[in-house]
C-alpha cells in the first residue's frame, strides 16, 4: 500500500476550559524532518511531539503547529528578579536617550521571559494539546493514505501501458532480425556482384542478430513490472524501492533504444520512457 508524503490534518480539543488546536502539514522529503511550533508553556514537550509524529509518518517534511487558548492566569508565575532586571535596563535606556517617557507595566509584559510556567498548569495544557495532536495526526494519515490509493491506481494503469509497449517491442524485435539479415545479404551481394563467402556471411548474420537482439531487455522489463506490482501491494513503505526500480527500467529502455535501428521500435521506446518518467514523478511523492 502506497502512502503519499503530502497531507494535512487539523483538530481541536477542549479540556477543563482549555482549548488546544493542532495543525500538521507534510510535504515531500527524502528523509523524515519534523519542525515544531509550540506555545512557550509546552516547549518542554517537543520530544513527545516528535515521538507522536514518528508513529504516524515514516518519510516527509512535517510541520506541527500547536496553539492553546483559554488558559487560566495561574498558568504562568512572575519571575520578579527577571522583571526587575528588564525594568532597570529600560530605565537606563530612557536615561541614556534622554526620553520623556518612562518604563510602564505594558512594556514589561512584552517580555515573556519574566514569566515561568507552572508544572501543574503545564500538565493541564498538555492534556488537550496531546489529544488534538493525536487526532490531527490521524487525519493527516488518512489523507496521505487516500492520496496514496489514488497514486497506486494511476501507477497500475501506467504499468499496464508499459507492459503493452514492451510486448509490442518484443514482437517487433523478433520480426526485425530476419528482415535486417535479408537486407545484409542483399547489400553484400550488390557490393560484391557475386555470392559472398557463406561462412563469413553466416558469421556476420549471427553478429548482427546478437547486436539487434533485445530479448533480455524485454524480459527484464517484464520482471521489473511484476516486482513493481508486488511493491504496490506491500504493507511496508515502498517509495525508495520503486524509485530504484524505475531507474533500472529506464536503463533497460535506453538500451533498447540504442539497439533499435527500427523506426517503429524507436517510437514505442519514446512512449515507454514517457510512461516510466510519469510513474517516477508519482513515486517521488510516496513514503
Amino acid at each position: 500500500m502506497l502512502v503519499s508524503m503530502t497531507g494535512f490534518g487539523r483538530a481541536e480539543q477542549t479540556r477543563n476550559g482549555i482549548t488546544a488546536v493542532a495543525e500538521v502539514r507534510s510535504v515531500n522529503n527524502r528523509y523524515l524532518e519534523i519542525s515544531c511550533r509550540l506555545p512557550r508553556q509546552l516547549s518542554a514537550r517537543e520530544v513527545e511531539v516528535r515521538q507522536m509524529v514518528q508513529r504516524y509518518v515514516v518519510r516527509g517534511s512535517v510541520s506541527v503547529v500547536l496553539e492553546v487558548r483559554g488558559s487560566t492566569p495561574a498558568e504562568r508565575l512572575l519571575r520578579m528578579d527577571v522583571a526587575r532586571t528588564y525594568y532597570n535596563a529600560l530605565s537606563e535606556l530612557v536615561r541614556q536617550l534622554a526620553l520623556e517617557d518612562s518604563p510602564r507595566l505594558e512594556h514589561l509584559l512584552r517580555f515573556s521571559e519574566i514569566f515561568e510556567a507552572d508544572e501543574g498548569q503545564s500538565e493541564l495544557l498538555w492534556e488537550p494539546a496531546r489529544a488534538a495532536l493525536e487526532q490531527a495526526l490521524r487525519r493527516l494519515r488518512q489523507m496521505r493514505i487516500a492520496e496514496g490509493r489514488a497514486l497506486t491506481q494511476d501507477i497500475r494503469t501506467r504499468l499496464r501501458t508499459v507492459e503493452q509497449l514492451v510486448r509490442k517491442i518484443a514482437r517487433r524485435g523478433q520480426q526485425r532480425i530476419p528482415e535486417q539479415q535479408h537486407r545484409l545479404r542483399e547489400r553484400v551481394r550488390q557490393l560484391l556482384e557475386s555470392e559472398p563467402d557463406p561462412q563469413r556471411l553466416a558469421m556476420e548474420l549471427v553478429l548482427l542478430a546478437d547486436r539487434l537482439d533485445i530479448t533480455e531487455e524485454c524480459v527484464r522489463l517484464r520482471s521489473h513490472v511484476t516486482l513493481a506490482r508486488q511493491l504496490l501491494r506491500a504493507r511496508e513503505p515502498a517509495g525508495r524501492k520503486l524509485n530504484f526500480l524505475l531507474q533500472e527500467m529506464q536503463r533497460e529502455a535506453n538500451t533498447i533504444g540504442a539497439k533499435a535501428a527500427d523506426a517503429q521500435i524507436s517510437q514505442w521506446v519514446v512512449l515507454l520512457k514517457e510512461e516510466l518518467e510519469r510513474i517516477r514523478e508519482q513515486v517521488q511523492n510516496v513514503e
